[in-house]
């Protein structure tokens, strides 16, 4: 086993694999380019925009229209710092203008529908390239490599995405064994079984990193400590999708006996920023592959704008995202001429607990749930009680009745069918003192395991 995992996997399968999958060439880019000046990442940037530039111009009706509009053609766009001229993309921009975003002549099989709910409880349809994928699973390998990854090493995802977990097959299943190694405890839907099957799976491994939903790797810290096991094998662990406290990553490392390593995405664009080993409370940008700017309104914060670079199935050129953020000053020590940010404001989500007894992770149900909801700009999920959900719900014009049907009929199947739900409709859903909406709320009595054992500490 140590043979295949040090030898086979890293030196000869995964290299095969990833040149049959087209992800070799950019990984090998982006070992290099993460080294060279800032001045020269720039550079790139540049030339990557400019070309974007002249594509979405000529390709899509909306850009198009947006530059006749703001007065501007594409070779107006010299500087990075000339975008702050053209008009933000939105949610709704996307949502409304689907199909003027999408390239005239976008080759069909060339490209992958994805979808997220986002941070905002809106859903989101999106176009990603056969070719973005590829730099995107770069990207993810490289900034996997900083936690101390490679390829040998089993990957634990804590995760609540059903779409990446590996797919039912010889094929797939191949490719875990010879390139991936991973294995996943679905948070989507945990159960203590599945936990105890999850913990099993990993104490055989000599050594395990953990990809994790943040909130979920907090769960699973307090599921480890209820148990009173012992040290794990966990080399280090990366979180990501939603943020937690200080003193949460505190209590997950204390209990875990890893570091964590943050970073920060969003499905539309996947790999935004990640913490090396040297950075402390900031991130290294993936500067090859996108362009961030803040909206700033205050200190230099402000809402992070996304143009990404590389993916021509259905170009995003100052996607709104809705988190806040800041540039962070000065080099890392590390030598990487990478831009460095940080996050300020993200995404906070609720796990739900069923009356039969099961965990629902927020990032999930926001994505296979909310994003789904026909009809509707917005929706949060309260649960109020142990056995209902109060869904409050912002309508699109006439979408009232399409809603109610998908959710009669969604809602059973996710959190069983002694769940009781009741929906509300309103204009607008309040948000956070932060600026962002919570999309799953629990003020159930039976609370997550980890607050049912800090009330139990309160007690004693």
């Amino acid at each position: 086993m140590r043979l295949f995992q040090d030898v086979v996997v890293p030196y000869i399968t995964a290299p095969l694999w990833l040149r049959r999958e087209g992800t070799a060439n950019f990984l090998r880019e982006y070992d290099r380019s993460q080294f060279w000046s800032s001045d020269r990442i720039r550079e790139l940037q540049t030339e990557r925009l400019q070309r974007l530039m002249q594509f979405a111009f000529s390709e899509c009706d909306y850009y198009r229209e947006m530059f006749r509009t703001a007065g501007a053609e594409p070779g107006d766009i010299q500087r990075l710092e000339d975008l702050s001229t053209l008009p933000l993309l939105t949610k709704d921009d996307i949502r409304n203008n689907f199909d003027r975003l999408r390239p005239r002549n976008l080759v069909e099989g060339s490209y992958f529908v994805n979808f997220t709910g986002g941070s905002t409880g809106s859903p989101l349809k999106f176009l990603v390239s056969n070719e973005r994928l590829a730099s995107r699973n770069a990207l993810a390998i490289r900034h996997n490599r900083w936690s101390g990854w490679r390829h040998g090493i089993p990957i634990a995802y804590l995760w609540g995405c059903p779409q990446d977990a590996p797919a039912a097959g010889w094929r797939q299943r191949l490719r875990t064994e010879l390139l991936d190694r991973g294995f996943f405890l679905d948070t989507f839907d945990v159960d203590n079984d599945s936990a105890e099957r999850f913990l099993e799976r990993m104490m055989r491994e000599p050594a395990v990193v953990v990809q994790a939903y943040s909130r979920s790797l907090l769960w699973f810290a307090q599921y480890v400590e209820k148990q009173g096991i012992g040290r794990l094998p966990i080399k280090s662990m990366i979180t990501t999708a939603e943020c937690i406290t200080a003193e949460e990553r505190a209590y997950i490392e204390r209990v875990l006996g890893a570091k964590t390593f943050d970073r920060y995405g969003c499905r539309e664009v996947s790999v935004i920023g990640s913490q090396c080993g040297e950075s402390k409370d900031a991130m290294h940008i993936a500067a090859e592959a996108i362009h961030l700017e803040y909206d700033a309104f205050a200190d230099n914060a402000g809402d992070l704008l996304v143009t990404d670079l590389l993916n021509y199935a259905m170009p995003m050129i100052r996607y709104k995202i809705g988190d806040i953020g800041a540039p962070a000053t000065g080099a890392c020590s590390c030598g990487r001429g990478l831009p460095m940010m940080k996050v300020i404001a993200g995404r906070v989500t609720d796990f739900i607990h069923t009356p039969d007894d099961r965990w629902l992770s927020g990032v999930a149900i926001n994505t296979y749930l909310v994003s789904q909801i026909p009809g509707v700009h917005q929706a949060q999920i309260r649960q109020d009680s142990c056995d209902h959900l109060r869904i409050l719900l912002v309508p699109r014009e006439n979408g009232k009745e399409a809603a109610e049907q998908f959710l009669t009929t969604q809602i059973p199947k996710m959190f069983g069918s002694r769940m009781r739900h009741s929906l509300t409709w309103v204009s607008s859903i309040e948000k956070e003192p932060s600026g962002k909406m919570r999309v799953t709320i629990s003020d159930c009595a039976l609370r997550h395991p980890l607050q049912q054992r800090a009330a139990l500490r309160e007690q004693s």
